[in-house]
């Protein structure tokens, strides 16, 4: 059938949503994700030896890391201010805010679980952040599911 019987929508069609207890409790996570990435990420790229968060650069050998610098970008720029305008997208109620809350969740996860294959060694940050993650992930589901439906609806 030719696009002119179906015509394609854009994300603009996607009703916009209110937040709800997901949405809060995603927003909730988010914040304290991006406020906590963007403090190691500054401190990383500030002195990638590691000695503001007193680390070892001995934890990288094996890794793709002479120093911290580059883990600190990602860290501050992807889960810092990637967390924080998630959180702005959010409280602006945009459509795509539970996907890449849900992204973010599950980036983090996979985050925590490569630097501990990396460096070897267990804090109590380790757990904590992989859990942060999870409530996100969790959390953007049905915030978003709302909103996966209408898209479903209109394509």
């Amino acid at each position: 059938m030719s696009s002119a019987t179906y015509p394609r929508r854009t994300g603009a069609d996607v009703p916009r949503r209110e937040l709800g207890a997901a949405g809060k409790t995603a927003i909730a996570f988010l914040v304290l994700l991006g406020v906590g990435a963007l403090a190691g990420g500054v401190s990383l790229v500030a002195k990638p030896d590691g000695s503001v968060m007193q680390f070892d650069p001995a934890i990288l050998a094996g890794s793709p890391f002479s120093d911290f610098l580059v883990p600190g970008l990602i860290l501050g720029g992807l889960f810092g201010i990637g967390a924080l305008a998630v959180v702005v997208m959010g409280l602006r109620h945009s459509p795509l805010a539970p996907f890449l809350a849900f992204a973010l969740g599950c980036a983090q996860m996979i985050w925590i679980i490569v630097e501990l294959a990396i460096i070897k060694d267990m804090s109590f940050l380790h757990p904590t952040f992989f859990a942060v993650g999870l409530v996100i992930a969790l959390a953007a589901v049905p915030w978003g599911w709302p909103a996966l439906q209408a898209w479903r609806r209109t394509h």
